[in-house]
């Protein structure tokens, strides 16, 4: 049985009611109970009272289907009449309510939502999912309520008083409820519902493509990727009392997650001003079309989300379309910077423009406490200024959500902790401390160990690649310690991370890594490399191969990336280049820096883009090219940003990714050979001498506080 619980609103009179409930019913279920328990489950109803817009619980079991349960903390004093579904009160906040009418019109919300899946619809369009609306009232004894007759006639509401709250008692009770249970993949199903697995992945098509093409098996992971663990679900569903902290892995699913926590808050709280923000502009359409989804599920697509109250914005924006640190500028009475204003004014080498300009605004202006939420997606692209800005334009409790990954940055691995961007107090305590959780067991900082977007041996690859494990030189950065590659899902099989020189294995367990396709010997290889002696060789060979990938293999050309690697006009020429091969074969490319900065993909095109546009984007098969100039010491970039470029470009992929390189026996090579045999086994395996952190351009390991969701399980 797993329990998850959004927190608990401190503004509600009715929360130590909830309390009550919520602990009761973790009494009741245990491990052996297959099933979910949600306390504030969102399906709002956008017509009921300030207090009873959500579920206050939703109990939903493998054998007994959905249990909707509105909680009430009346005393029996308070209830002077029940007339049909109204309840007339006194002593109260209101001077009415209908509880039972409110749950049961709540339940038919969400069954709507599984009406979009045939599996549970019988053959006559009924749901297979019984549904139960329940009115809990834990300050109401069985025999004051049956005292007064309100447990008679044919409209009497059925109740949970506090002699049904007993573990025993309320299990006989939800057990006794009409309805029948679940088969295993209909109980299945209705939970992928429950996750938010339909805002994902929108219809549900039928399989149209020959499952031993690329194209076909890629279906199944678009699939297999729509649907939400109870880790994803849980932060999800979560609004905390203040900052919160989500780290992950490349792949966890952070986007989706924000996006769905940003629509959550929405829904709950229209009232709200709230801001969605991340740096890659060509996110733009993804974001607003993930929340839209979102907010459309949360309310059972009563409304559009209202764009006056919610705001997607780039972190920076441009001269068509402003972005948040544009806003708060404005609002502070400073002039906002275009990219040209800050390079004339900072210095056109300062690589923290942004930075820059914020703490200018900081400085100069006057934050305006404009929000009451702001999301920082990608946040491992932005610089303490923009932090510390948001953090200020914000109302108390400054509930400020960032997300980043862990280990990907284009200009460092390391994500700095939240007392060096936001810095300490008078008394040297952190402005913003993640340690622990808030009530309701709504964590502060979350970690996200599970990869499911990149196959765990292009995973292993691209860090390996990326950090330069098995690099001649040495590594570049790394991870130092057992407990950091274990936050980023990974085991230390022998060695000791402080024994400098002698050999370590890490693995990475398949449940870290639980990739639609890993079973499936047609799929693989996953990873692959392949170089050549002239340029022109490697990109024929490229263009080739992505040809029969649309025509052999039946991949959409937009589900295809190519990534050239490289100084600014080699990375842009080599992409020429291999668009005019692709002309030359019948397929159409599509050169992102010639199309709008709000855009990547094309319909029936296949996307050719330089590393930095490709952040937050996603291909079926990417080629990356031009591998050879992560070791190029001529280039202007340092060997770390080089790395991170390729450890990019690699984990753009869902399902595979050919790495390709031009030169004569160059060493990086015979690094990433190496590297591929060494993860293409079945149970693949890492092998490496321990660094030692002097001998490192960048340690990773950035001392930051994290907890883990089972911590808070109970």
């Amino acid at each position: 049985m797993n329990f998850v619980s959004s927190g608990y609103r401190a503004d509600h009179s009715g929360t130590d009611a909830e309390r009550e409930v919520w602990n009761r019913l973790k009494s009741a279920f245990g491990p052996s109970d297959v099933g979910v328990a949600y306390h504030r489950y969102p399906i709002v109803d956008r017509t009921a009272g300030e207090y009873d817009r959500e579920m206050d619980f939703l109990l939903f079991l493998r054998d007994a289907g959905a249990v909707v349960i509105e909680c009430k903390g009346y005393q029996m004093d308070h209830v002077r009449a029940i007339e049909g579904d109204k309840w007339i009160l006194r002593g109260t906040a209101q001077s009415s309510a209908a509880p039972y009418s409110q749950a049961r019109d709540q339940g038919f919300k969400l069954l709507s939502h599984f009406t979009k899946e045939p599996e549970l619809m019988d053959e006559r369009h009924n749901h297979e999912v019984s549904m139960n609306p329940l009115v809990a009232l834990p300050n109401i004894t069985r025999e004051e309520w049956e005292a007064r007759g309100f447990h008679e006639g044919p409209s009497a509401p059925p109740v949970l008083t506090a002699d049904d709250l007993t573990p025993t008692a309320l299990r006989e009770r939800i057990r006794s409820l009409p309805g029948d249970g679940l088969t295993d993949d209909e109980y299945e199903a209705a939970r992928a519902v429950l996750s938010g697995g339909q805002p994902i992945s929108g219809e549900r098509r039928p399989n149209l493509k020959d499952e031993a093409t690329k194209g076909g098996l890629y279906e199944r992971v678009e699939k297999g990727l729509n649907r939400l663990d109870e880790k994803q679900e849980a932060v999800g569903l979560q609004i905390p009392d203040g900052p919160q902290q989500i780290r992950g892995i490349a792949g966890s699913g952070k986007t989706v997650l924000m996006a769905k926590k940003a629509a959550r808050m929405h829904a709950a709280h229209p009232e709200w001003d709230i801001a969605l923000t991340f740096q890659t502009r060509s996110l733009y359409e993804t974001i607003t079309e993930k929340v839209e989804r979102y907010y459309a599920f949360f309310t059972s697509g009563d409304a559009d989300p209202n764009w006056e109250k919610f705001h997607v914005l780039h972190g920076w924006g441009g001269r068509k379309r402003h972005g948040l640190y544009y806003r708060i500028a404005q609002e502070a009475g400073v002039t906002p910077r275009t990219y040209g204003d800050a390079q004339d004014e900072f210095g056109e080498e300062d690589g923290n423009l942004l930075h820059s300009c914020c703490l200018e605004v900081l400085e100069e202006g006057v934050v305006q406490e404009s929000y009451d939420a702001i999301l920082i997606d990608e946040a491992q692209d932005f610089d303490p200024g923009f932090y510390k800005l948001c953090r200020a334009a914000l109302r108390p409790p400054k509930r400020l959500v960032w997300a980043y990954d862990e280990a990907q940055n284009l200009q460092t691995l390391s994500a700095p902790s939240p007392t060096n961007v936001f810095g300490t107090d008078e008394a040297g305590d952190p402005l913003v401390d993640l340690r622990g959780s808030y009530e309701g067991g709504v964590q502060k900082s979350q970690i996200m160990r599970k990869a499911y977007r990149t196959p765990r041996s292009v995973l292993m690859l691209a860090h390996a690649l990326g950090m330069g494990l098995l690099r001649d030189g040495g590594a570049v950065q790394a991870i130092t310690t057992q407990e950091g590659w274990e936050n980023v899902g990974y085991e230390v099989e022998s060695g000791d991370f402080r024994k400098y020189g002698e050999s370590v294995e890490l693995v990475r367990p398949s449940e870290h890594s639980p990739h639609p396709l890993a079973d499936e010997t047609a799929a693989s290889p996953f990873a692959t490399f392949q170089s050549f002696a002239d340029r022109d060789d490697e990109i024929e060979w490229v263009a080739d191969r992505i040809a029969e990938d649309v025509t052999d293999h039946a991949l959409a050309p937009e589900r295809i990336m190519a990534v050239p690697l490289g100084e600014y006009w080699t990375s842009k020429q080599t992409g020429e280049r291999l668009a005019e091969e692709l002309d030359a074969r019948g397929v159409t490319p599509n050169l992102v820096w010639e199309g709008s900065k709000d855009v990547f993909a094309e319909e029936g095109e296949v996307t050719v883009s330089r590393v930095n546009r490709t952040k937050g984007n996603q291909a079926a098969m990417v080629y990356v090219l031009g591998v050879e100039h992560v070791e190029d010491d001529s280039r202007r970039a340092d060997l770390v940003q080089r790395r991170n470029e390729a450890f990019v470009a690699i984990t753009r992929t869902e399902a595979w990714c050919t790495v390709t390189g031009t030169g004569d026996d160059e060493p990086v090579f015979h690094e990433i050979e190496d590297i591929t045999r060494q993860v293409s086994w079945f149970d693949p395996a890492l092998t490496f001498p321990a660094p030692h952190p002097d001998d490192l351009e960048r340690e990773m390991d950035d001392g930051s506080q994290a907890t883990t969701i089972d911590q808070f399980a109970d």
